[in-house]
């Protein structure tokens, strides 16, 4: 593999991005061959006469650091090819300042980047981390920890379980496989939910803290919305209870989100605050943006509204000719 330090390639002129792109990757996210990716970027932004430097992460957490070297080398938007876990490593490090996070989603979920109604198609994509337009989104912060997509306990912790050598091997199936088990024996606990003050106590096998309001899966042209009408940059969490307690119920849910009704299903409470607690008896498996936390139930959420800055496709520009 290619050494795991920045690229020194740099270049001179800005199309849309003065300061340059840092580009971070991940190589054991998605794709088999990072070299091959990493030599596709880097001619892809050499014919477009950007400065750039190209690293490896090496470990877990490596993200948040090459990010935070990013900043002080002046560049300003940080590129992340990896996951959602990646992409939450670089938004911390880049929450509270100018530089504007953009996207290579290669990993097994990319919640954040479909959320966000990025293209599929590596030249789209950089196209959008080049010429894209800067919006700010509100982060959530579980404990102080900052999430961006969605936070939850139970349900969703479960589902996230797979070692990384599953997902490697067989992708999105490794989440299928660990939701089928969890939906066939749910855990049912009693929650408590106080939001802004407000308690609210039900039984149910998970609770969704959501800052983005959709979910997808490879067989999804779009995100499906876990929260109606949830925004991004809003200030404000949306909390979605799974009040189920059986497998049937748990399928009635599920459908009802699939096809548009949730606030009709008894199976799925929803509240809107900008302070959230959540309890648990017995105490659920808590994650931030399908990373698994060492840490159970109780939590508190909180939000900060429109703390980072995201490259978005500029909806005043058709699509980039060809793809790959």
């Amino acid at each position: 593999m290619a050494d795991s330090g920045a690229s020194r390639s740099k270049r001179t002129e800005q199309p849309s991005t003065g300061g340059g792109i840092f580009v971070i990757h991940n190589p054991m996210a998605g794709v088999r061959h990072p070299d091959r990716l990493r030599r596709r970027v880097e001619s892809e932004l050499e014919s477009r006469g950007i400065r750039f430097e190209y690293a490896f992460t090496e470990d877990r957490g490596h993200g948040e650091e090459l990010t935070r070297r990013a900043l002080e080398r002046g560049f300003d938007r940080v590129l992340v090819a990896g996951g959602d876990g990646t992409v939450l490593e670089a938004a911390v490090a880049l929450i509270g300042t100018e530089s504007a996070l953009a996207m290579l989603p290669v990993g097994t979920g990319n919640q954040l980047a479909a959320n966000l109604g990025l293209p599929r198609g590596l030249k789209k994509l950089l196209n959008v981390a080049v010429t894209g337009v800067q919006r700010k989104i509100d982060v959530g912060m579980l404990d102080g920890r900052p999430f961006t997509i969605i936070a939850g306990a139970g349900f969703d912790a479960e589902v996230i379980r797979p070692p990384a050598s599953l997902k490697r091997r067989i992708g999105y199936l490794a989440y299928v496989q660990a939701a089928t088990g969890a939906a066939i024996a749910p855990k049912v606990s009693r929650l408590r939910v106080v939001v802004d003050g407000k308690a609210e106590t039900l039984s149910g096998i998970g609770v969704e803290v959501a800052n983005m309001p959709g979910l997808t899966a490879p067989t999804l042209v779009r995100p499906v919305d876990l929260v109606p009408n949830g925004k991004p940059d809003d200030g404000l969490l949306d909390v979605c209870v799974l009040a189920v307690e059986s497998t049937v119920e748990f399928v009635a849910a599920l459908t009802a989100i699939m096809t548009g009704r949730q606030k009709k299903s008894s199976g799925l409470q929803y509240f809107r605050g900008r302070e959230v607690r959540v309890e648990a008896d017995p105490p659920l498996p808590v994650q931030i943006d399908g990373e698994l936390l060492d840490k159970t139930t109780p939590f508190v959420a909180t939000v900060r509204p429109l703390a980072l800055n995201v490259i978005v496709p500029d909806d005043r520009e058709g699509e980039a000719p060809g793809d790959a």
